[in-house]
Order: C-alpha cells, then structure tokens, then sequence
C-alpha cells in the first residue's frame, strides 16, 4: 500500500524536474548530494550548520553556471528502476530538520534558480511549533506550514524521526551498546514509523527518504528502513554516491555537510570533478 501511494504522489512532482538532458548512458551515475541546515542573517550565528540565505544563493547560481540540475528522490527511484533517465550533470539538494528559514528564504530561491529540495522533517519540533508564534531565526514549521510546501513542486518533504534528534537516550538513531536488534527493531522502526504516518496523514505526503539524526548509520538501521519501505537513507559521510540501474532494496546515499566556516571553491572543489 505505502509503495501504491508513493507512486501516485510522483505525479505532483512532475513538473519539478529542471530542462532536461538526455538520459544518461550506461549503468551508473554519479550524484553529489548537499546537506544543509538552518539559513540565518546575522552573522555570528554563521557556522558548521548555519549559512546565511546568501550563501545558499550563491550556492545555487555556482551550480547552475557550471551546468548541474537538481533532482528529487522520485527521479532518483524513477532512474534506478529504469522507468526514468537523469540530466547529464545532477545534483541533489537537502535541507534536514525543518526549520521555519527554509520556508523563507530557500523556497524562494529554488525557484528563482529552477531547482528542488529535500526537506527532511522532525515531526516532534514539527508538533511542538504548530500552534505557537514564530521567528524565522528559530522556528521550525508548522504542519499547516510542511502541508503547504507539500503541494511545491520544488519541495519533497522526507522523514528526520519523529523524536530521536537528540543524543539522548541514544545517539540518534545508532543501536545502543548492548542493545538486542529486536529491541532496536521496536524503538527506531517505531519512531520512524510515527513521524511516516503523521506526514502522510498532515502533510499528504508519503516519504521515500529517511535522514539519519546526526548521521548515525548501520546495517541494522537500513533494515529496518527497508522493512518499513523506505527507498532512500541519508548519511552524513563525505561521499559522492556511484548509483546503479536496478538497485533493490533501500539505497544509502551519502552527504556533504554544507558548512559557513568553508569557501565556495574549496566545498565544491570535493563533490566536482575537474575539469
């Protein structure tokens, strides 16, 4: 059922796709992903996990003059089943946690410049900031809010665990020393599965990718993605990912931390080839 939906959710992103180049030949590809966090103005909040709407401006026209296209997950899946091709030169763009600045500032941009996201959503900040007043320098959005975005083409919506960002009682979603995997099945499937069913059911969306909190990631984690249908599982490793035609199964991809403390050059310089 969970695959049913997701094929027919494809359609609202159809029109999301940038010009296309022809369908890449061969077997493989290779795709940078980029991960990043909150866009802020001031400048002393700048740092490993904040930029400013700048920066990420900058960052989008930096891609386009030098001929990348962003893709979605559903192009992705549509690729590795053979049912789809993907530009010459693609790239995939994420956001984790859902905070109130994407919304504000990126959105605009992605569309200004032709390109898409992944937002990955926390659904227990999602649930604690509905109803409240907000600021963009710290508010994460609301449902009303994520079911909006949820009908932009420029945006998919994706799962951050409902409640395991944080470092306690475990790290994230890592297994805890000592832990069964029965044990670890229960709690992580869980809680994935509670922030699944709640974007389905506020947001009308049903999400392929999942975003590991703070990149803690295992075997017994894509397990237990796979079993509950997961396509995609977002690392924090600095990769860029080699995907093949006729993947089964979850499919990891790892991402560039997109950092203020690092130059243009010097970011790009790791997830480009050279000329």
């Amino acid at each position: 059922m969970r695959r049913v939906a997701a094929v027919i959710c494809a359609v609202f992103l159809l029109f999301a796709a940038v010009p296309r180049a022809r369908a890449a030949s061969g077997g493989a590809v290779e795709l940078p992903v980029i991960m990043y966090h909150h866009l802020h103005k001031s400048a002393s909040r700048w740092g490993d996990f904040i930029v400013s709407p700048e920066v990420f401006e900058g960052d989008l026209r930096y891609l386009r003059e030098r001929g990348y296209h962003a893709v979605s997950l559903r192009e992705l899946d549509a690729y590795l089943t053979g049912a789809g091709g993907l530009p010459e030169k693609p790239i995939l763009i994420t956001f984790d946690d859902g905070q109130e600045s994407f919304l504000e500032y990126a959105v605009p941009l992605l569309e200004t410049y032709g390109m898409c996201a992944v937002l990955a959503v926390v659904g227990a900040y999602a649930d604690r900031d509905t109803g409240t007043e907000h600021n963009v320098a710290y508010s994460y959005l609301s449902w009303d809010q994520l079911a909006e975005l949820a009908r932009n083409p420029r945006v998919e919506l994706q799962n951050h665990s409902y409640d395991m960002h944080d470092f306690s009682p475990r790290h994230g979603s890592r297994i805890n020393r000592g832990e069964t995997r029965t044990h670890y099945a229960d709690a992580f499937g869980g809680d994935a599965s509670k922030n699944d069913r709640l974007l389905v059911e506020r947001a009308g969306v049903v999400p392929l990718g999942y975003a590991c909190p703070f990149g803690y990631y295992t075997e017994d984690t894509r397990e237990v993605l796979r079993d509950i249908g997961y396509r995609f599982v977002f690392t924090c490793e600095n990769r860029v990912n080699r995907l093949e035609r006729g993947a089964e199964g979850t499919v990891r991809l790892d991402r560039f931390n997109r950092s203020a403390r690092v130059d243009r050059g010097a970011f790009f310089a790791k997830i480009m080839p050279k000329p």
